[in-house]
């Protein structure tokens, strides 16, 4: 019986966007079989998101990165596929659904793909409507893209990949800027799709639970961009579950144990309010976001909203930092009433972290990101560098100080983001889900800072 070729072969492979003497993938080989599911894991800035792209052929062209080894599709060398031929066999979702839209409606970003692979005019309608049906979303088809949830942009990112028909689907941390109900829905999507079409499915996570009962292999990168497992999901997290907690990743909670964590007990401290809010609503043109918001934050707090996608989390984050102005009610901080406060000094008492690290970054490297308010606020040389050469190690950063902000993984740009708000003690801190894109070492680790910036007297909203 003639044993099938895998679909996908990668064999010694090595990648580095400058040198191959320290790559950031370095001699990696595996294989992913038709009709199976791959889950790839490891820590943040082990490059993950850069295999998935070295797949489908666009690095290291578009990006002029060098390379070494191979990687074959159905026992082709996938650099004697013609220019655009494997990205429809190999069709990727991004992390950020954003960043592969180019239309305005969803009608119009999914005839773009079709128009962009020659699909007969007469076929277009009708192919729309058929995706739009997979994915649930039949009465969106004329929405703005900009009008939806996380959730519905991910599914129509998902619709513009179905439509090419690939062979293989690759999923980059596609959950990670959803709620748990988004999120569970598209896994579900996900799953059904597979049932259904047979394709192969390669994931790239940092939490693996809710992938597992359709997941035939995992692999795990560890921090030199090595291959160190390539195990089913009940082995690696069993015999193997050491290996995995040394690299600093998220554990299934099917294979933790358990344990109950006390209780803190209540302290007796002087409530101070930091941030008052009072009969607080905002509207985007006809669409109320939200509705008569009520809250004090005191010193020294650590308060957690929680809502869906599209609840209106940013939008509320974004008033208290003065981004934006409420339709009505009115924002008090440190006593003050919010317009009354001058920009560079409302800056110095409160830190702002994004919900996507991009839209802060404003220079070249991570040194002087990180270094841009010191700087502003007029810190000697001495102090600048001290501090900013700490924070690029509390933060993984050091070996980055001299790489370009939007060059880093998506990990290490969440963690510069928070880097550049503390340069002082500040006494409010926004964090607009932080925490995404992180393994579990690197949570803890910024979880800790955060928390030790609490124990120093700044309030903190996540």
């Amino acid at each position: 019986m003639t044993q099938l070729k895998p679909l996908i072969e990668v064999n010694q492979f090595s990648f580095d966007y400058e040198q191959l003497n320290e790559p950031l993938i370095s001699e990696v080989s595996f294989t992913i079989n038709k009709d199976e599911t791959v889950l790839l894991m490891g820590s943040s800035g082990s490059g993950k998101s850069t295999i998935s792209l070295c797949l489908n052929g666009l690095y290291p062209d578009a990006v002029e990165g060098v390379a070494s080894g191979d990687i074959f599709f159905k026992g082709i060398n996938i650099k004697d596929f013609e220019k655009g031929e494997l990205n429809q066999n190999v069709g990727i979702v991004f992390q950020d659904p954003e960043s592969q839209f180019c239309m305005i409606t969803v009608e119009n970003e999914l005839a773009f793909t079709l128009e962009n692979i020659e699909t007969p005019r007469e076929e277009i309608e009708p192919k729309i409507d058929q995706v739009l049906k997979t994915i649930g979303m039949v009465d969106y088809k004329y929405h703005n893209i900009h009008e939806l949830s996380g959730g519905q942009k991910q599914k129509v990112a998902l619709a513009s990949v179905l439509l090419l028909d690939p062979e293989l689907i690759i999923l980059d941390e596609p959950t990670a800027n959803l709620d748990p109900v988004s999120s569970i829905e598209f896994i579900n999507l996900i799953k059904g799709l597979k049932q259904e079409t047979q394709k192969s499915i390669f994931i790239i996570e940092h939490k693996a639970d809710d992938w597992l009962d359709f997941t035939d292999r995992v692999l795990v990168l560890n921090k030199q961009g090595q291959l160190i497992a390539n195990d089913t999901p009940r082995s690696l997290f069993t015999t193997n579950k050491p290996l995995v907690e040394n690299e600093g990743l998220f554990i299934p909670k099917t294979y933790q144990k358990q344990t109950l964590k006390p209780q803190n007990e209540g302290t007796s401290k002087p409530v101070e309010a930091n941030m008052v809010i009072n009969n607080l609503s905002f509207n985007r043109k006809k669409t109320m976001i939200l509705n008569n918001i009520n809250m004090t934050l005191n010193k020294g707090e650590m308060v957690a909203i929680v809502g869906e996608n599209g609840a209106g989390k940013s939008t509320l984050l974004q008033l208290m930092a003065g981004i934006l102005k409420p339709k009505k009610g009115n924002i008090t901080f440190l006593g003050e009433p919010m317009q009354k406060w001058k920009e560079q000094k409302l800056r110095q008492h409160m830190g702002f972290v994004f919900q996507n690290p991009e839209h802060q970054f404003i220079t070249d490297t991570a040194y002087d990101e990180v270094s841009f308010g010191m700087t502003l606020n007029g810190y000697s040389e001495d102090v600048i560098k001290e501090r900013t050469e700490q924070l690029l190690h509390n933060f993984q950063l050091s070996a980055h100080k001299w790489s370009n902000p939007f060059a880093l993984s998506g990990g290490q740009k969440r963690r510069l983001s928070v880097a550049t708000m503390l340069d002082e003690t500040p006494d409010l801190l926004l964090f607009d889900e932080p925490t995404f894109g992180q393994d579990a070492q690197t949570t803890n680790e910024l979880m800790s800072i955060v928390k030790d910036l609490q124990t120093k007297g700044t309030t903190i909203f996540l």
